[in-house]
Order: structure tokens, then C-alpha cells, then sequence
């Protein structure tokens, strides 16, 4: 007989495994299999396939059609692995899948005229979780109250209705047996029908438990990282609460449906680690056409050998962009335009949060402005902001289900707004622009601050300063997206990068820290000038964030703003018009397709192909002897590119369980905690199906992260040790590395 401390340690540690998601207003990309990065992919792969159903991998027909449209290059596949493939696109054969007591139940009992058990249990517990968090003050005081495993049976206790609407007459007798203690139910539940399970069977019974509320547990694993409870673990024990009700219901009520429940469960208890095993020997194949696929793809990358990179004079003008992909077709196009007006323009590539752990302190809470996996050491306290007609107008008319009633409201007069679009904000940060940088004793020093500026310049690798140099931060424009925080900057938490252009180019323009900077080395040439501009993702138009910026700035961005536009899919009014519109469901492609992260020097790599595919961060390993810098660059955008290449890469292998559904029925949920595809079921992770596909086909390839360094591998190795979660991903194959070396090629880095 199983062990009770065995069973709670197994149901804590997937508890623990699930990945966090932000609430709306700071939603980011986030990798759902983060907490599994020091686990080789192909063993999570093969365990969450049997447990819940998750694909980490496209199906053979996607490996089959692009093998036939010479997508996969021959040099990478081997005959026998075409062999192998054909057969499997020929005869299909599913994989077994874990069933929970619910799915059972429903397969075993005729219930033609009533909801299915797995979709009630799904529905019920997560309206419960909505009211938890839609009423915190209600259900989140200390008191009986306080846990959500005791607000869940209070109310469920209560609650005559699901006894009635599912025609069972002796559910709620059921409900009143529960223990109070959700450790206890665990104890309870182990005597009924847990006898005899081994850690496998375990593992992968709370691994399928989770998944069917996967949803809730990512939005309640961010609230236990910030607080002191154990949402997760709960709200696993209220899904093993429903398996044990049914388990007694079915005891009671129908022998026959209770006997072959018995008997198909205690198979899997048996068999699961057997079942498991085939799921890995099912991807084996797979696997080997996924690692073909991305290095056919790697391979079509072009770089220079590295003495054609001639130095060049001082450049007129700088741009400093954020990583971001979208940020590439932007560099790319500014070099151009400089070229073709006699302006000598240099653009690099950092973080987006340009290196200033800021965050924005108001009345309602902390905003950070900073990556997921840091917290913000500076604050910049917002001033009150009064409730215009406008932004009450916007407010209303961001929530989808807010629509009609606002039009009700608000009256015909209105209608015409609805139909043609409410306008959208985007965050330039004026109102901070003058702001006091506090921390939690006050007032910022200066050595502080110039211990920012001296990090943040360091970063940023610059071998010159130029007249002019940008710091161009990144947002996105969007009405009626719940979504939207997500394709602003990951770096900057979801918000854009205005605040933090802003404050850094106002502490560099400061003749005291510049002095301050001269003593520690840095000498920023009087005459150099520091401005921050935000560049709109959707229309690819600049804003400008500092006061008298130079014509001549102006024009060179002018002109790569022009030469986009005419290359869009799209006119400029009707790509602003479509960001505007309440019922556009493809407002950007936002970081679609993103599959490359190149830690080196931007001009090395001299493919044509710049649709934005790519993080571009500079990095010069001459600088960087001891790869303490590299380290960090592993440590921090390494880590938030992984981030954003997974979600994407899971929300098109597996889009409806690692995606968001369809964005026309998304509906915010719970003071923005996350969207319900429609009214009910679980709350929904990942990308928007619009988010991926056109319809027609996917935008975003799935692809790894291939993240490709400019340094010697000796240098490499020394960043990888002192990194240890990016060293994790890369030994455990959830991404591809590479170093560029000196003509032009690529070399896998050993392992």
C-alpha cells in the first residue's frame, strides 16, 4: 500500500511543475514547460502525450508535406527515416491517453440526455475559481474561508443545483462526506482507490488531474510565487475531490459502470509506465524529423566571414532597439535609409527594458517594467489620472461581453464609435517623463544611478558614441485584445519600452552622471545626445518620446517607415484602422515565426530574408574574454527568447490545449486574471489560433529556439557553466545552440 506522504509529495511536485501565467495587464510569453527545463524534451514529451494528451510534436503529415515541398533539406534524413515516415503517414494509429474516473464515467454510463461528467467537473470547478478571484475580499480574508479548497467545498456543498441538473440524487450526501483538510481527502482517496499505485502511475494521474484545469493552475502558480499559498496543489485536490465523488457515486448507484471503472483504471495503474514508454518510442521518429526540419531551416541563414565587416567612420547616427523580431525588419530598413540619403546609421540591438529594473507605482498596485523572472529595484510613483469620457468610452469597450450594453447605455449616439472603432491607447509615459526613481528608502542615489547607466552602456557593447544616438523602445496598438499586453515588450513585462527609453536617455543626457561615468571610464563625447523614441509595432511608425529631436533624425526614420509601409501587406491607414477596431482579430502577426536568437554582430548575418524571424543582440567576445558578459546575455533575453519561441512553438503543436482558442469568443475573466473561450470551461494559456495562422496555413513555424553565439567554444563553455537554466535547456535539447565562427559557418556547440 502506497504511502499518504508519498502521494502528497507526488501531487506537491507537479503542483510546483506548472509554469505561471500573468494576469492580462501584464501578460507575457511564458514556456508551459518551464519547470521541466533540466528533464530531457523527449521524456516530458513523451509523459505529458500519455498523461493529458499534450503534442510536443506537429503530426508525421506535417513532417510528410514539407519533406515533399523540399522544406527538409536530404543531408539531414536518411532513407530509412522516409521509410519509417510513409508508413506512419499511412496507417494511423492512436496513442493510448491516461482517462481520468470523469472520462471513464462518461464512457461507461449512458447519458444521452445529460452533460457529460468531464465537462461538468471542468465547468464547475472553474466558475468557482472565477468567483475566488473576481471577489478576493469575499473569499480571501483570513478566516474558515480563506483557502480555496475550503471555498470550493462551502460552496459546492450549498449548491443543490449540480445534484439537479445532473439527475444524481446522492451527490450531495457525497459532498458533505469530503474531509475539510485537502491532505486528508488525499488520504481518503488513496484508501478508495489508490491502493496499490506506483510513483509512475502517480505522476502521470496528477499530471492528467492538472491538465483538465491546466488554465487555473498557470494563473494561480503566479499568485503562489507572490504570495503565500499553495493555489496550485488545491486546486489539484479539488480535481482529485470530483474523482473521488464519482468513484462513490458510481459505487452506489450502478455496479456495473462501477466494476468496469475498477477494472480500466487499476489497468492503468499497471500499465501506465509501459504506455508511457510507447509514447517515447511513438516521438522517437518524430523527433528525428523536427531536429531535420530546424537545421534545413538554420541552414538556409547566411553570414559573412568576418574580415569583410570593414570598420567604418564614426557613425552620424545610433539606434539602440530592443531584441525584439520585429525590431529587425526595422533595423534593417533604417540602414537602407541612411545609405540612401548620405547617413551613416548604426543600429544595435538589447534588451528592451534597455538595462533599468524600473517599475510604476500607483495607487492600485506595482507595475512591473521589467523581464518575468526579475523584479523591478527602482519605482517611479505615477500622478493620479482622471477618468476622461474617452478613456471610460475605451474602458467599456475593451471587454467583449461590454459591447452591447455599452451601446445601451451610452446610447445611439454611440453606435457609430462601436462600428468604426474605439480608439486604442498606446503607453508613451509622458506623465513620467520628470518623475523622482525611488526605491524602497526613498530617493535613488547618484552612485546608483550611475551604476545603471554604467551596466546598461556596458550592455549595449558600444565601441563609439556617435552625434545621435536612439534608444527606441517597442508597443503595440490594439482595441478589444485581451491579449495585447503580449505583443508589447516581454522585456518590459507587457507594457512598451517608453518608460524605460525615457528614463535612460534623461540619466545619459545628465551632465552630473556623465562626469560620474568619466571617472569610471566611460567618456560620452559632449557633443553626443541621447533621445528615446517607441516604435509601433503594428503600423511601423515611429513616436517620438524627446523634445527637439534633429530634422535630420526625423527623416532617417521618416524614410524606413516609408519604405515598410510600401512593402506591407497593407496600406498605413488600413493597418492603423485594423489596430483600432474592436472586432479585428488580426490586428499584428506580433512575434510570429520567431525562431533565431544571434548573440554577435548584426551585420555579419546578410541573408535577405529580414520578415522578422529573429532577437538580434549585439555581442563582441573580444570584449568579453572570461564570458562573464555572454553569461549574462544567457541568463536574461537567452531565457525570455526561450519564453516567447515556446509558447509560440507549443500554441502550434498542441493550439487547442497549450492555446487560447479562437480570440472572437475570448472573454476577460476575474479582475483580467485570463480569457474563457466563451462562458465556461477552463481558463485558456497560450496564443490566440489568430496568433499562429492565417487561416490558410501556420504563420509561425514550429521551430526551437536555435540560438547561435559569435565567440570560440571556449568561451561558450564558460558562459553555459555559469548559466545554469539556459545550460539546462540546452543540454536537455529545448533549444539548439551554435557558434559562428570566423568564415561564416556554423558549428553545433558540444555538449
Amino acid at each position: 500500500m502506497i504511502s499518504v506522504s508519498r502521494f502528497v509529495s507526488i501531487a506537491e511536485q507537479v503542483s510546483q511543475s506548472v509554469a505561471p501565467q500573468w494576469p492580462l495587464s501584464q501578460w507575457i510569453a511564458v514556456n508551459p514547460f518551464w519547470q521541466y527545463r533540466n528533464k530531457p524534451v523527449e521524456d516530458v514529451a513523451a509523459h505529458w502525450r500519455y498523461s493529458a494528451g499534450s503534442q510536443l510534436l506537429m503530426s508525421p503529415d506535417f513532417y510528410w508535406k514539407k519533406w515533399q515541398q523540399n522544406d527538409i533539406d536530404k543531408q539531414h534524413v536518411t532513407d530509412k527515416m522516409v521509410e519509417q515516415l510513409q508508413q506512419r503517414v499511412s496507417i494511423i494509429k492512436p496513442i493510448p491517453q491516461w482517462q481520468n474516473l470523469s472520462r471513464l464515467v462518461d464512457k461507461y454510463q449512458q447519458r444521452s440526455r445529460k452533460m457529460r461528467w468531464n465537462e461538468e467537473v471542468v465547468l464547475q470547478i472553474s466558475q468557482t475559481c472565477g468567483l475566488f478571484m473576481q471577489f478576493p475580499k469575499r473569499f480571501q480574508e483570513e478566516g474558515s474561508d480563506s483557502s480555496l479548497y475550503s471555498h470550493w467545498l462551502t460552496i459546492s456543498r450549498a449548491d443543490r443545483g449540480i445534484e439537479t441538473l445532473m439527475d444524481e440524487g446522492d451527490l450531495n450526501e457525497l459532498f458533505a462526506e469530503l474531509p475539510d483538510d485537502p491532505h486528508e481527502l488525499i488520504k481518503v482517496c488513496q484508501a478508495s482507490f489508490m491502493t496499490d499505485a506506483s510513483d509512475d502511475a502517480l505522476q502521470c494521474y496528477c499530471q492528467a488531474l492538472i491538465s483538465d484545469l491546466w488554465g487555473w493552475a498557470a494563473a494561480f502558480a503566479y499568485q503562489d510565487a507572490r504570495q503565500d499559498s499553495q493555489w496550485v496543489f488545491e486546486l489539484l485536490c479539488i480535481r482529485l475531490a470530483w474523482e473521488y465523488l464519482l468513484w462513490h457515486l458510481a459505487e452506489r448507484t450502478n455496479t456495473s459502470v462501477h466494476e468496469q471503472l475498477k477494472a480500466s483504471f487499476n489497468e492503468q495503474l499497471d500499465h501506465c509506465f509501459g504506455w508511457v514508454g510507447y509514447a517515447q518510442q511513438y516521438n522517437e521518429l518524430l523527433w528525428k524529423w523536427q531536429t531535420a526540419y530546424e537545421r534545413s531551416q538554420v541552414a538556409r541563414l547566411q553570414f559573412t566571414d568576418s574580415t569583410a565587416e570593414q570598420p567604418s567612420k564614426s557613425p552620424d547616427i545610433q539606434a539602440v532597439f530592443c531584441i525584439d523580431v520585429r525590431s529587425e525588419r526595422y533595423r534593417r530598413a533604417l540602414e537602407k535609409a541612411g545609405q540612401a540619403i548620405g547617413k551613416r546609421v548604426q543600429t544595435k540591438g538589447f534588451a528592451g527594458f534597455f538595462g533599468v529594473p524600473l517599475g510604476v507605482e500607483q495607487r492600485t498596485g506595482k507595475t512591473p517594467h521589467v523581464p518575468g523572472l526579475l523584479q523591478p529595484s527602482y519605482y517611479i510613483k505615477a500622478p493620479e489620472q482622471k477618468q476622461t469620457t474617452m478613456s471610460l468610452l475605451t474602458n467599456l469597450f475593451n471587454t467583449p461581453v461590454s459591447m452591447f450594453s455599452g451601446v445601451e447605455a451610452l446610447g445611439l449616439s454611440k453606435l457609430k464609435s462601436l462600428l468604426a472603432g474605439i480608439p486604442g491607447k498606446i503607453d508613451r509615459a509622458a506623465e513620467h517623463t520628470h518623475a523622482t526613481i525611488c526605491n524602497e528608502d526613498g530617493e535613488v542615489s547618484t552612485d546608483a544611478l550611475v551604476a545603471v547607466c554604467e551596466q546598461a552602456l556596458a550592455g549595449m557593447q558600444f565601441q563609439s558614441f556617435g552625434r545621435h544616438v536612439l534608444l527606441v523602445g517597442h508597443g503595440s496598438h490594439h482595441s478589444n485584445n485581451a491579449q495585447r499586453a503580449g505583443m508589447n515588450c516581454g522585456a518590459c513585462g507587457g507594457q512598451t519600452g517608453a518608460l524605460s527609453a525615457r528614463v535612460l536617455a534623461r540619466l545619459l543626457n545628465d551632465a552630473d552622471i556623465r562626469e560620474h561615468l568619466r571617472e569610471r571610464g566611460v567618456d560620452i563625447p559632449s557633443k553626443t545626445r541621447f533621445y528615446s523614441a517607441l516604435h509601433e509595432t503594428v503600423t511601423d511608425n515611429i513616436v517620438w518620446l524627446s523634445e527637439a529631436v534633429p530634422g535630420e533624425v526625423k527623416q532617417v526614420f521618416a524614410h524606413a517607415s516609408e519604405s515598410l509601409a510600401a512593402n506591407a501587406e497593407a496600406s498605413e491607414k488600413a493597418r492603423k484602422k485594423r489596430s483600432s477596431h474592436w472586432a479585428e482579430l488580426r490586428p499584428e502577426w506580433g512575434l510570429a515565426d520567431n525562431n533565431t536568437l544571434f548573440f554577435g554582430r548584426a551585420g555579419r548575418l546578410s541573408s535577405a530574408d529580414t520578415i522578422g524571424s529573429r532577437f538580434l543582440h549585439d555581442y563582441y567576445s573580444e570584449n568579453d574574454p572570461n564570458g562573464a558578459l555572454l553569461t549574462q546575455l544567457f541568463s536574461a533575453p537567452g531565457l525570455v527568447a526561450n519564453w516567447i519561441n515556446w509558447q509560440y512553438y507549443c500554441s502550434v503543436t498542441d493550439p487547442k490545449q497549450l492555446g487560447s482558442g479562437n480570440k472572437l469568443l475570448h472573454n476577460r475573466v476575474a479582475n483580467d486574471i485570463g480569457v474563457f473561450e466563451g462562458n465556461g470551461g477552463d481558463l485558456r494559456q497560450g496564443l490566440a489560433w489568430q496568433s499562429v495562422h492565417d487561416g490558410k496555413d501556420f504563420v509561425h513555424r514550429p521551430m526551437r529556439l536555435q540560438v547561435i553565439v559569435e565567440a570560440s567554444e571556449a568561451i561558450i563553455q564558460k558562459a553555459l557553466a555559469s548559466a545554469e537554466d539556459f545550460n539546462h535547456l540546452f543540454q536537455h535539447d529545448w533549444i539548439n545552440l551554435y557558434r559562428l565562427d570566423e568564415r561564416g559557418e556554423l558549428c553545433p556547440v558540444t555538449k
